[in-house]
């Protein structure tokens, strides 16, 4: 299966897992690299499950976030995803969007519990007994009602913290310009150019320069954007007019259109 971002489970992750069922192997580790969501780290069984959870904190990476597949008992799985406060924006999203796809693709009869934590003690033995005194206060569900608790309580937690993200965005327009970036938008507000072409880099939080210059005629500046990537263009229409050109390709992922989106009016008021 393939999410509408274009990121789909690797053969390799979907064998692993399968193999995994049948090993000596507690925990299979999963994160998003490229277009796809690949193996990562696994853990040995231990002498009990808590000790197999106390052996999880310590793969897990302050800012990285991943997805865990914790055998709770043979076949039986509970999957976790771990999305740092600290990781950015761009990976909150893209783990919290592509959760679904992956559990519906490795087969949603094999989880039987769903965890999500931002630090690393949530997937401790401590964190696993703390999720397990939520789970049992609350009322007795049926299948469904308890898938339906499961995404909403995600969904719950992961916008908490996109919200405070989005609400650090909003205050500082968008991701902070680099020195060239500035220049260029100098040299295009002073006449100096009267084309400016920028993208975002969302995985490095970084506006970029593709290109500044002069262009002679209308159609040569529809030239300059690129039609595979979104992307922001400054253009002097004639000696007096500026305008703010915001493209962005059917082809684009899903996630390209939202940080664009996202930064649309923030922009524009920077260079106004």
């Amino acid at each position: 299966m393939v999410h509408q971002s274009g990121i789909h489970v690797s053969l390799a992750l979907e064998s692993q897992f399968r193999s995994t069922s049948t090993d000596s192997i507690c925990m299979l580790q999963a994160h998003i690299s490229g277009e796809s969501v690949e193996p990562g780290a696994t853990q040995s069984q231990h002498n009990t499950l808590l000790d197999d959870f106390d052996s999880i904190p310590k793969l897990l990476n302050d800012t990285t976030p991943c997805y865990l597949l914790i055998q709770l008992a043979m076949d039986k799985w509970a999957f976790a995803t771990y999305i740092s406060d600290r990781a950015n924006m761009w990976s909150k999203m893209l783990y919290a969007a592509t959760k679904a796809m992956v559990t519906q693709t490795l087969g949603k009869s094999h989880f039987i519990d769903m965890m999500f934590g931002t630090m690393q003690d949530d997937f401790s033995s401590a964190g696993y007994k703390r999720h397990c005194v939520h789970a049992e206060s609350s009322a007795p569900l049926t299948e469904q009602e308890q898938e339906l608790e499961w995404i909403r309580n995600d969904e719950s937690k992961v916008a908490e913290v996109l919200i405070m993200d989005l609400q650090c965005s909003h205050a500082r327009a968008i991701y902070p310009l680099h020195e060239d970036t500035k220049r260029a938008i100098w040299e295009f507000a002073s006449g100096t150019v009267n084309f400016v072409l920028l993208t975002i880099d969302s995985q490095k939080e970084t506006v970029n320069v593709e290109y500044e210059g002069s262009v002679q005629l209308h159609y040569e500046m529809k030239q300059r954007v690129p039609q595979n990537v979104p992307s922001y263009a400054l253009y002097w229409f004639d000696g007096s007019t500026h305008m703010f050109v915001y493209s962005c390709p059917s082809s684009s992922s899903v996630w390209e259109c939202m940080v664009y989106s996202a930064f649309l009016h923030g922009f524009y008021r920077v260079c106004a």
